[in-house]
């Protein structure tokens, strides 16, 4: 069962009684051990306390860890990682100052998307550097107890991000296919609250025995702890994995798809009805609609006028949204599929050596998001230029409105006429 000269994996507390000899072996948690056979005598040996196989982290396997990442592999992954460090990091933070600061920027969709760039902030500020000190050193090098953290955010951020994408996407299809206005900035403050609260409580089981982090020293390729069921696979923590995939995936995705078929048949509707009227059609309208849906023909309804409703903005706004859904289902969809997959199957150990390229992809939506917004939506634009002017000079074609919202002077030279000598 024991190798001459090995390690054991943390949280390992067993006692074992050999025949004949009796001899019981306890080994504690974060503790490293040589053991040495002679004949039919076996010898514990403490390792010293300024031991390298003594520390925190993995030190110790970090040849291993270096030989299953080769070194082209981290110095390209690291300078991505850089670069979406910096870019979504203060991307995502001038999104929740603008929000913060900007009363013309707490509406209901704008509070949804402040909810995402902080959970999107915290991803990218905090964790991605960890992920990258551990690609960067071959192993990781702080504490078990920051390892489990790291597992417990990622998994809680990812969750509160997309639940606060979900709910626009159900607010989209409200407003164009119901023609209501539900969300009000106080219910969707209430909504984010509640969705802090179900991603923490959702990401608290593995501290409570379903399921265990692994365990220091970390696989080859892996950059933080990831939650796993026990070697037994009990049937708890395999609907915990099931539970969380839905949550944080499965469930998203299928709302998204909804909500679009919905809107995009709407659409398809009203152009419908747009080209069998009489010709008069006004591009900024999206739709034309009667007053009172559902009554019969008759000659006071004939009489009744079509009501109009400008739906360009809302149709705008709509593209965003499907931008950044489609981001995130590309980009995060290899991530939560390996995760699955490994929940499910003991045998994947070895495609820990491609988990960087999974990682790496799951941190592309909270990097390239704000970026989106500054594409996408001119508000956000003007409202970057009025609290941050020195920003004007980084976005790409700013046209005249913006130079002029930042220094009127570059647009108007005022002239002021000369006194008459007297």
């Amino acid at each position: 069962m024991f190798k001459d000269s090995g390690y054991f994996p943390d949280s390992w507390l067993f006692s074992r009684a050999v025949s004949k000899k009796h001899w019981e072996y306890c080994i504690r948690y974060e503790s490293v051990y040589t053991l040495k056979s002679s004949g039919a005598r076996v010898q514990m040996i403490w390792p010293e306390a300024d031991s390298p196989s003594v520390g925190l982290g993995n030190s110790s396997s970090n040849d291993s860890w270096g030989e299953s990442v080769a070194v082209g592999e981290r110095a390209f992954l690291g300078f991505v990682g850089v670069v979406m460090a910096l870019v979504g990091g203060i991307g995502n933070g001038i999104v929740v100052v603008l929000v913060c600061r900007s009363a013309a920027m707490r509406s209901a969709i704008n509070l949804l998307l402040a909810a995402m760039a902080l959970s999107d902030t915290v991803i990218l500020v905090l964790l991605l550097p960890l992920d990258l000190t551990t690609l960067i050193g071959g192993g990781w090098l702080l504490p078990s107890a920051i390892c489990s953290a790291h597992a417990f955010l990622l998994n809680a951020m990812q969750i509160q991000g997309v639940a606060a994408l979900s709910v626009i996407c159900v607010d989209r299809y409200i407003i164009i296919v119901r023609q209501q206005e539900v969300l009000t900035p106080c219910i969707t403050c209430c909504i984010i609250a509640v969705s802090w609260v179900v991603s923490l409580a959702v990401s608290l089981p593995p501290f409570f025995g379903v399921g265990i982090y692994t365990s220091l020293p970390l696989p080859p390729g892996l950059t933080h702890c990831e939650w796993r069921p026990r070697d037994a696979r009990p049937s708890g923590d395999l609907v915990f994995a099931s539970f969380t995939f839905l949550v944080i995936y499965l469930l998203p995705v299928l709302v998204m798809s909804f909500s679009f078929a919905g809107i995009l048949l709407k659409i398809r509707q009203n152009s419908a009805k747009i080209h069998s009227s009489d010709g008069r059609r006004d591009s900024s309208y999206a739709g034309v609609i009667p007053a009172v849906q559902g009554d019969a023909v008759s000659p006071t309804s004939a009489r009744r006028p079509l009501v109009t409703v400008d739906l360009r903005y809302k149709t705008q706004t709509l593209t965003t949204v499907i931008v950044l859904s489609v981001v995130f289902f590309i980009w995060r969809s290899p991530l939560h599929l390996f995760q699955l997959a490994h929940a499910f199957s003991s045998h994947l150990d070895v495609s820990y050596k491609v988990y960087p390229w999974f990682l790496w992809c799951a941190y592309v939506p909270p990097a390239v998001n704000p970026v989106i917004y500054t594409a996408r939506i001119k508000k956000f634009r003007n409202a970057v230029v009025d609290i941050f002017p020195c920003l004007l000079s980084l976005l790409p074609c700013t046209s005249s409105a913006l130079r002029r919202l930042s220094n009127p002077g570059t647009i108007y030279m005022i002239h002021h006429p000369r006194r008459e000598s007297t």
